[in-house]
């Protein structure tokens, strides 16, 4: 059997109202063939729970709050390449990857399976004082500053530390996670942008916190994929999606050593040191 021949480009720009300025525009004319995405992330939080393991009391605070999961799933490492080549066929118009094989989207359900993040609850929402400020976007604190008072904190956490001193170090732990989750291509600085959420940490698990990191995401792939910068945020292990979704795509793993179980969710997991 014949297979026919697969057209180069966009059938039709009915849709693709934006392709003059879209990444593979650049790339029909000859541009931007060697070139990838590079991070500009910093992980001071992996870095930290290295040097400073979680004593019970914060790990009981920070599973009240739903986000324990990530602390679970481990540094990822990216796969820079993949990444470059998927931003590179995500369409901001409908906000799907356009491929040989036909369009595919990250889902709510994705980002609760792979990521264990919450995607049912209340709307996760700027409070009134940061929208009216201008600079929203670029509301933020040097990480390393936070890293550093919580490596003063951590040596004064005992069985008898006061409640109130928990609070703020989960507090302090959590900005930093939110680098990870909402991070920004100035590579240092942490979003203040739900600093208010954390007044009330038995608050948290009773927000959609998945959708806001699926949001974000589709928001940084939309500004990634037009142009022809290479700085780029916020790209929650999006290679991690592909290799579950795609099996061709997928880095070998290793055998499971006898007697021990599947990893179970969230998946992301699976793929940790890949």
């Amino acid at each position: 059997m014949e297979v026919p021949p697969l057209h180069p480009g966009p059938a039709t720009l009915e849709l693709l109202l934006l392709q003059g300025e879209h990444r593979s525009s650049y790339i029909w004319e000859g541009q931007l063939l060697a070139q990838t995405f590079r991070d500009r992330r910093v992980d001071d939080m992996w870095d930290f729970l290295k040097a400073h393991p979680l004593y019970p009391r914060i790990v009981r605070r920070l599973q009240d709050t739903g986000f324990y999961r990530i602390v679970e799933i481990g540094r990822l490492q990216l796969d820079w390449s993949l990444i470059t080549a998927l931003i590179e066929r995500w369409r901001p118009e409908t906000h799907t990857f356009h491929l040989s094989i036909g369009k595919a989207t990250i889902t709510l359900q994705d980002v609760e399976v792979l990521y264990g993040l919450p995607v049912d609850g209340h709307l996760v929402s700027l409070s009134n004082d940061i929208r009216e400020y201008t600079g929203v976007f670029l509301v933020g604190q040097k990480s390393r500053a936070h890293r550093q008072h919580l490596e003063a904190m951590d040596t004064d956490i005992t069985d008898n530390t006061p409640e109130l001193h928990i609070h703020r170090y989960t507090r302090l732990l959590l900005l930093l996670m939110f680098e990870g989750l909402f991070p920004n291509t100035s590579g240092n600085l942490v979003t203040l942008r739900f600093l208010h959420y954390l007044e009330r940490l038995d608050d948290l698990h009773h927000y959609s916190w998945g959708a806001v990191v699926l949001g974000y995401l589709h928001m940084q792939m939309c500004q990634a994929s037009m142009g022809t910068q290479q700085d780029v945020a916020g790209i929650l292990p999006l290679h991690v999606w592909a290799w579950e979704w795609f099996l061709q795509l997928q880095p070998p793993l290793p055998p499971l050593a006898p007697g021990t179980p599947p990893l179970f969710l969230p998946l992301a997991r699976t793929w940790v040191d890949r």
